[in-house]
């Protein structure tokens, strides 16, 4: 084997030490304050209302949409396949 190909002793120390520092990047903090803490219920009851009305919105719309292009296709259809007679 020539040198050229032979690994660097270098680059072999940064994989150990990325390694090492990515295992101990990923614990998890001691004292970790429970979701629930951060919002009242009323808060909570207040956010399922707004997501409720939000996803059924949001629902209509695709809905719409989807409709819309069942009838563009099919009028765009119809007009192609009228050309070709």
């Amino acid at each position: 084997m020539t040198e050229e190909n032979r690994p660097n002793e270098d680059s072999k120390l940064e994989e150990s030490s990325v390694s090492d520092h990515t295992a101990t990047a990923a614990a998890e903090p001691e004292h970790a304050e429970p979701f629930d803490d951060h919002f009242r219920p009323a808060d909570i009851d207040q956010f399922t209302a707004e997501d409720t009305v939000a996803g059924g919105a949001i629902g209509k719309m695709l809905t719409t949409l989807f409709l819309y292009t069942i009838i563009a296709m099919s009028i765009s259809a119809w007009w192609t396949f009228a050309q070709g007679e």
